[in-house]
């Protein structure tokens, strides 16, 4: 509506114009050279507006013709950069579908089209991966390296390459390199700080920690945590090349050992393994009150076998009596705790104290138990029946439920478990990756039930008597290769019964014994 209105206004005013011409038709003379020309006013401004529109047509027509050739050079320019990041775009899809033919064709005809290098050469790189050309893709990412603005990105992927071929040395160089073009990019620090803690290098490690807290790229507390980890490391192997050395060099490596693990406390107050060796260390350099008072402190919160075993053997020449005596102090400042219970039977079968050390166990083995007893309880009771009445066939009915109990915890990792910790996992190489936690599962060997039955029927009948002490021996042993193995330390079952009883025992002393046990 608007527009037909606009329209009819300008019609209107254009037929006003031409009217008040009409009347007003006046003359327009024009002297040049001698020449007179005469003529109407409209005729004459038609003239000149036909003169300017001539003069503005030929002088477009001459611009034209001078800018065509960049004309033409941009318009093929833009033609071939639109066909160059079609061949990018599709040169991705198909990294992304799989499909390796057409990535590397689409990379080619990217490369040809477009002045790219950081997008091409990526492009070319990923398809020589995705083609198995590890070479080509090295050769690629290498060739980033001559840039500044593609440095970083080859840095990155020539890192990947040398971690996918096992290169550690050249992974770690690369690492090295991006993380200083970079010190905030968290995949630097943290692959930096990893491959150094993965190689032991503890003193590399902590530096690298400082930077990475520096750039503020991971919290306070996980920073706080590797740096307990990293400084229990290097006290660990402070402490091996000190106990290494003799003479008067032995007492100042064990007191720089000790002051690591010390540090390591400090930041970590409940962390079990800077605690224990940090105890254990103070015992060796004479402090045996300090070493108590943190075994103390961290028993009130996270009772554990490492913290036991170094309470145990904290005092050199001590009676059976006395050691007891600790282990019930120590097991009073947490008593509900099962390692409060294990510590207190350790203490008494130290001294012989076989009805404390049954009164101890007797929550998880004896009749009001609410669960079944672990491994490291069915053989205290072993070493308790054998201790106490020379029992060797109750000691193997123990030893026998030890191999199908439920396993104890452990320091458990991905496709690693032992009952020492490590500051890294051997089997993957990552950095604090180990918990204290009873294996969900046991690997199934159902072959060896079968071999034993076999070797027991070989048995001639003049050797059974002596097979519950073999047996004993043997579970011993499997016991010990377990402990000792750290990969994958899985113990295998054995038959549910190693061998007959003792023959020599009557059913009278049997029954002694029986009314004896208090169960």
């Amino acid at each position: 509506m608007l527009r037909a209105l606009y329209t009819f206004l300008i019609v209107a005013v254009l037929s006003g114009i031409a009217i008040w011409l009409a009347d007003n038709p006046g003359e327009l003379v024009m002297h040049w050279r001698g020449y007179e020309i005469r003529t109407s006013f409209v005729v004459g401004v038609g003239a000149m507006a036909l003169a300017a529109f001539l003069v503005l047509l030929a002088y477009r027509i001459v611009v034209s013709f001078i800018e065509t050739p960049a004309s033409v050079s941009a318009y093929l320019e833009k033609r071939r950069q639109q066909k160059g990041f079609l061949a990018l775009s599709r040169g991705m899809v198909a990294v992304a579908a799989g499909d390796a033919q057409d990535a590397k064709r689409y990379a080619a005809q990217a490369h040809k089209l477009l002045d790219a290098p950081p997008l091409t050469l990526l492009l070319a790189a990923q398809a020589a991966q995705l083609e198995g050309d590890e070479a080509g893709a090295t050769k690629h990412f290498e060739k980033m390296l001559a840039a500044p603005e593609t440095e970083f990105l080859g840095l990155r992927g020539l890192f990947i390459q040398a971690r996918r071929a096992g290169d550690r040395d050249a992974a770690l160089a690369y690492a090295r390199r991006a993380f200083g073009l970079r010190p905030q990019t968290p995949w630097a620090a943290q692959a930096v700080f990893e491959i150094e803690a993965a190689e032991e290098d503890w003193d590399g490690a902590l530096k690298t920690l400082d930077r990475v807290v520096s750039a503020k790229l991971i919290p306070r507390d996980d920073a706080r945590r590797r740096r307990a980890v990293l400084l229990t490391a290097r006290a660990m192997t402070a402490a091996e090349a000190a106990r290494g050395q003799t003479g008067e060099a032995r007492k100042p490596a064990l007191d720089e050992a000790s002051k690591l693990a010390l540090d390591a406390v400090s930041l970590e107050p409940r962390f079990v393994p800077a605690v224990a060796l940090a105890a254990a260390l103070c015992a060796e350099t004479g402090r045996i009150r300090k070493g108590m008072k943190l075994i103390e402190d961290a028993w009130s919160a996270v009772p554990h076998p490492d913290l036991a075993d170094v309470w145990l053997d904290m005092i050199e020449d001590e009676s059976g009596y006395a050691r007891a005596e600790r282990a019930k102090a120590l097991a009073a400042r947490n008593p509900e705790n099962v390692e409060s219970h294990i510590l207190v039977a350790r203490g008494a079968i130290g001294a012989r104290d076989w009805q404390a050390a049954r009164e101890a166990l007797a929550p998880h083995a004896g009749p009001s138990a609410s669960e079944l007893p672990t491994q490291r309880v069915c053989e205290l009771m072993a070493e308790i029946e054998e201790g106490e009445y020379g029992d060797r066939g109750a000691a193997r009915g123990w030893l026998t439920r030890a191999l199908h109990a439920p396993q104890d915890p452990h320091w458990t990792g991905n496709g690693y478990r032992s009952a020492r910790w490590s500051p890294i996992n051997p089997v993957t190489g990552e950095f604090d990756a180990l918990e204290w936690t009873a294996p969900s599962g046991v690997l199934a060997q159902e072959e060896v039930p079968a071999v034993a039955g076999k070797a027991e029927e070989s048995v001639a009948p003049a050797e059974k008597e002596e097979a519950p002490e073999a047996a004993v021996d043997t579970v011993r042993a499997l016991e010990e290769a377990g402990n000792a193995s750290e990969v994958l330390a899985f113990q295998p079952p054995l038959p549910d019964d190693p061998g007959p009883d003792d023959e020599g025992e009557d059913d009278k002393g049997e029954d002694r014994r029986e009314g004896e046990r208090k169960w």
